[in-house]
């Protein structure tokens, strides 16, 4: 009888701390509903290998590749670059001690993402986190060795509240459960801005600025009055005006509310890395018609995507 496993990991969105995050700053993450789930299979009969297939939100078939794990080849792929990343995944998961590749295995293995994959929502993290758990590795180990980052989204693939995330020297991170009130989230949209935004170049383009302990302070600061349940809408808005302004003179690159929606009247905010991906915008009467109007026709609420 056929053996089936299934992984079930949460997609993520970074509320504050974007870039800061990979310093150190105390930042406020959000898993989201919307995930991507793995499906394995035991087949023996494979001997050594894998056949992986992904499938995007709608269903369909996207990627599929045949690896041998014992040679490390990969035999067969209708995406190179995908099946040496996977391939890599595997490799570092052996490393890190997992037994799910020793004597005569094989493995047919299927992965659903429940969102578009240019949503930004973690397609790299719940793949991590998936195969972590499968392969009973440390996923936040596995991370770091393959596509790298602070870990923030590792926390929110496994979590099923809002988070604060914090990392630490030694690599190892702090992460606690928040409470938001109705009185913020019933009045938060996010808005996709119809592009993904590469987060690893976002990233390289931060590193290469002088870190600055007052940023990361500040940050911290906002973040922590931001996570306190009883804080009012008024003084929430304030302070993500604050935090755009500061994320936006250190990166030097301008609001997208200054770029693209100058006469909106409520607060607009980036997420994650700057330039693509959702934005967190104030809801107003006026919301879904005025980003409709320019084009951007997706737009969810706090508790459509949000557990």
């Amino acid at each position: 009888m056929s053996i089936f496993q299934k992984f079930k990991s949460n997609g993520k969105l970074l509320l504050t701390g974007e870039y800061t995050v990979l310093d150190g700053a105390l930042s406020l993450a959000i898993p989201t509903r919307l995930g991507q789930s793995l499906l394995v299979k035991e087949a023996d009969k494979l001997h050594h290998k894998i056949v992986w297939k992904a499938h995007k939100n709608d269903g369909k078939l996207w990627f599929k590749t045949i690896l041998d794990i014992r040679s490390n080849k990969i035999e067969e792929t209708d995406n190179i670059n995908f099946s040496k990343r996977l391939l890599h995944i595997f490799q570092e998961a052996n490393k890190l001690g997992s037994k799910k590749f020793k004597n005569n295995f094989g493995y047919e293995c299927t992965t659903q993402l429940d969102f578009p994959e240019n949503w930004g929502f973690g397609t790299s993290s719940t793949l991590i986190n998936n195969i972590a758990h499968w392969a009973k590795v440390d996923p936040y180990k596995l991370l770091e060795n393959t596509f790298g980052g602070s870990g923030y989204d590792i926390a929110c693939a496994n979590a099923i509240t809002p988070i604060t995330y914090q990392l630490k020297e030694n690599s190892s991170s702090r992460v606690e459960k928040v409470m938001l009130s109705k009185e913020i989230t019933d009045h938060l949209l996010f808005v996709y801005l119809n592009q993904k935004q590469d987060s690893r170049e976002g990233i390289q383009q931060y590193k290469q600025r002088t870190k600055s302990e007052f940023l990361l302070d500040a940050i911290s600061k906002i973040t922590r009055e931001i996570s306190n349940p009883k804080i009012t809408f008024t003084h929430f808005s304030n302070l993500i005006l604050e935090h755009e302004q500061m994320i936006s003179q250190f990166i030097n690159i301008q609001p997208v509310k200054e770029r693209l929606f100058s006469d909106y009247p409520g607060f607009i905010k980036s997420l994650g890395a700057w330039g693509g991906d959702f934005i967190m915008v104030e809801k107003l009467e006026i919301s879904d018609d005025y980003f409709k109007k320019k084009g951007y026709n997706v737009i969810k609420r706090y508790n459509e995507i949000i557990y």
